[in-house]
């Protein structure tokens, strides 16, 4: 487990959109951040980002199959996790982020946001990294003080 206090970078990689979320300097609450494009700038865009964040520990979405192993989209998931590791010096940690789509669908529309807004992909991508650096900050075993940390603190 990483560093449990500073801010902690949430990554929903998509093949063609990355969603990005940040936690607060405690890590304790995530917010949606941006959504960057999947091109060949994205490791340099997010290099940036933790160097303007103070960024602690990078989590990335990994997407597990149901039976908890590895397909096609997990693999490129751990390609892209080998060249972010090659050039951060912080730690890169993973979250199964199965479903995440789908959460991020239904906490838009539980948010109110109308369908039309919520057909912009860049806004399901963000709120899919928001939703899953708040599930590992919610399970990370410490906050700042050394407490145990309680699930569903700053939850959505």
């Amino acid at each position: 487990m990483p560093q449990t206090t500073g801010r902690f970078l949430g990554i929903d990689y998509g093949s063609k959109r990355v969603g990005i979320s940040v936690s607060d300097p405690l890590g304790m609450i995530a917010q949606g951040l941006t959504t960057l494009d999947n091109d060949p700038q994205l490791i340099d865009d997010i290099c940036q980002l933790v160097r303007e964040r103070s960024v602690v520990c990078i989590v990335v979405g990994m997407p597990y199959s149901e039976d908890g192993g590895k397909g096609a989209k997990a693999q490129e998931v751990d390609r892209f996790i080998g060249r972010l590791k090659k050039r951060v010096d912080v730690e890169v940690d993973t979250w199964d982020e199965s479903y995440s789509s789908v959460d991020a669908q239904r906490a838009l529309i539980a948010g109110g946001m109308k369908r039309k807004k919520r057909r912009q992909k860049k806004r399901v991508d963000e709120m899919a990294a928001r939703l899953l650096l708040q599930g590992y900050l919610d399970h990370s075993p410490t906050r700042i003080t050394g407490a145990p940390r309680e699930s569903g603190v700053g939850g959505v």
